[in-house]
C-alpha cells in the first residue's frame, strides 16, 4: 500500500543520529521507516505503524536539504523548523480532552524537549535560541498518533492515478466504493467539527492543510478548548457563535478545494447541504437557532 511513498529512516534536522535518539517510543528503528509527505509540511516526519497508524513529528526542521530552519523577522514568534515547548504543552492539553469525547481524533502520544537530551556541539544554539521577540522557545518535539499521514492539501504535489490509489485504500477504510468517498468525507468531517462546537472546542485555523485524508483534524495550537487559555493568554470564547459559522464555511472550502485536487464534481451548496445534514445529527439545536445557516440553506445571497 502506498508504495510511491519514498519511505527511509527517521532523521531530526536532517540527522540519523538523531532520528534514531528521538524515535518514538515502541517502535524499531530499522523496521518502522518515516518519510515527509510533500513539501507542504516538509518540516514534519510520518513514521509508519501500519497502514492506517502513523506517527506524525512535528519539529524536527525541514528535511529536503539545504535550509533546514529559518526565524522569521516579520512574525515575533515563528522559527520555522522549530515547535516550541509552550506550544507542545498546550496541543498537548487539548488533545487529552478531545480524546474525551471521541477517538476521532489525532491523539497528541507526549513531546521530547532537546535540552532533555545530550546533543553534539553543533545543535548547542538550541539551549538559547530564541524568536525575534526575544522569547526563549525551548525546542521540542510533538509526537501525534494519525490514521493518515496525508492532509487534504498534500494531495496537490501527486499525479492523479497516486491520488486515485489514495482514495481507494481510505474508501476500502471506510468500507465504501470510491465513488461515495468526497461524500461520505464530507459527512466525516461535518460529525468530527460537530462534535467539537457540541463540547466547547473552536477551531480558527481550520483549512485544507490541517485535515486529514480520513477527515482528521491535525494541528491544536489555535483551538479553543474549555478551560485552556490560547497561545496569546486570551480564552478565546469571544462571540463563539459566530466562529462556528464561519469554521463551518472554512470547513465546506476544505472539502470543495478536494473536490478540485481530486476532479469530482461537487459544487459548493451541494458540500455545505451534505455538511450541514451531517453536522445536525451530533449539534442539531445549534442549526435550529442559526438563522445564517438557514439562509445559505434556502440559497440566499447575503453578507454575514
Amino acid at each position: 500500500m502506498f508504495d510511491f511513498l519514498k519511505l527511509d529512516k527517521f532523521r531530526i534536522f536532517d540527522d540519523s543520529t538523531l532520528g534514531e535518539l528521538f524515535f518514538p517510543e515502541g517502535l524499531n528503528y530499522s523496521k518502522n521507516l518515516s518519510c515527509c509527505i510533500s513539501p507542504k509540511h516538509g518540516r514534519s516526519f510520518t513514521i509508519k505503524i501500519n497502514n492506517f497508524s502513523w506517527v506524525l513529528v512535528k519539529g524536527g526542521g525541514w528535511n529536503y536539504g539545504n535550509v533546514l530552519l529559518y526565524r522569521s523577522s516579520k512574525d515575533d514568534e515563528l522559527y520555522f523548523g522549530l515547535f516550541g515547548k509552550s506550544d507542545a504543552k498546550r496541543e498537548l492539553e487539548v488533545s487529552h480532552l478531545l480524546s474525551k469525547i471521541s477517538n476521532n481524533f489525532p491523539k497528541v502520544l507526549y513531546y521530547k524537549s532537546f535540552s532533555d537530551y545530550e546533543l553534539p556541539n553543533k545543535y548547542d544554539f538550541l539551549k538559547d535560541v530564541k524568536y525575534t521577540n526575544g522569547k526563549k522557545i525551548e525546542p521540542c518535539l510533538l509526537y501525534t498518533k494519525v490514521k493518515s499521514p496525508f492532509r487534504i492539501a498534500d494531495l496537490q504535489f501527486y499525479t492523479d492515478s497516486v491520488k486515485n490509489e489514495i482514495i481507494k485504500e481510505y474508501s476500502k477504510y471506510w468500507k465504501i466504493c470510491s465513488e461515495d468517498f468526497l461524500k461520505t468525507f464530507c459527512f466525516k468531517l461535518g460529525k468530527n467539527i460537530a462534535l467539537m462546537h457540541l463540547n466547547g472546542f473552536i477551531n480558527d485555523s481550520l483549512e485544507y492543510s490541517n485535515i486529514t485524508m480520513l477527515a482528521e483534524i491535525v494541528d491544536f495550537e489555535w483551538i479553543t478548548a474549555p478551560g485552556i487559555l490560547l497561545p496569546d493568554g486570551s480564552k478565546g470564547d469571544i462571540i463563539t457563535y459566530e466562529r462556528k459559522e464561519k469554521e463551518i464555511l472554512y470547513a465546506v472550502e476544505s472539502v470543495l478545494f478536494l473536490s478540485s485536487i481530486i476532479h469530482c464534481k461537487y459544487e459548493f451548496y451541494n458540500i455545505y447541504q451534505d455538511f450541514i445534514s451531517a453536522y445536525q445529527k451530533v449539534n442539531p439545536l445549534y442549526i435550529e437557532q442559526n438563522t445564517n445557516i438557514q439562509k445559505i440553506l434556502n440559497k440566499e445571497r447575503f453578507i454575514l
